[in-house]
């Protein structure tokens, strides 16, 4: 069996520094225990052309939507909300650094040209004690002949 983009894409930000490697890191998942980690895969525009023969094809850059997630403690402690908006810069800057030194995962269908953020962190789902904060983030990508 391949690893698809979307598992790819998790390994590889498994290699980012601010992930703590203990926490379980799921796919399209969630739990509702603090810390966790999933990446979600997101609607995205295919991008088409019309070639010579006057037929609808896929253009050969393609960009892919993600979202990184995190299940957080959350709360009235300000200085803990704080931490976790620190926290995602950390791996917002990991993400443009990784992308200026074209450090990137390998895809089945393609070669990634670019990885970078889209969204900046804010909570998306709030609950009394665990707040899920997440950032968007778009895989750019020229599709295998």
């Amino acid at each position: 069996m391949s690893i698809n983009n979307i598992e790819q894409l998790r390994l590889w930000f498994r290699e980012c520094p601010a992930i703590v490697k203990k926490n379980r890191f799921g796919i399209n998942h969630i739990s509702e225990k603090a810390v966790e980690y999933a990446l979600y895969s997101s609607p995205s525009t295919l991008s088409y052309k019309e070639n010579v023969l006057g037929e609808r094809v896929l253009e050969s850059i393609q960009t892919e939507n993600y979202i990184f997630a995190s299940k957080e403690n959350y709360g009235a402690d300000i200085e803990k909300n704080i931490e976790v908006l620190g926290w995602y810069q950390e791996v917002i800057t990991w993400i443009i650094q990784q992308n200026n030194e074209g450090n990137f995962p390998e895809i089945e269908n393609g070669k990634v040209k670019s990885i970078l953020p889209t969204l900046t962190a804010y909570p998306a789902e709030v609950g009394s004690s665990v707040a899920k904060y997440q950032i968007q983030i778009a895989v750019r990508y020229r599709l295998n002949n």
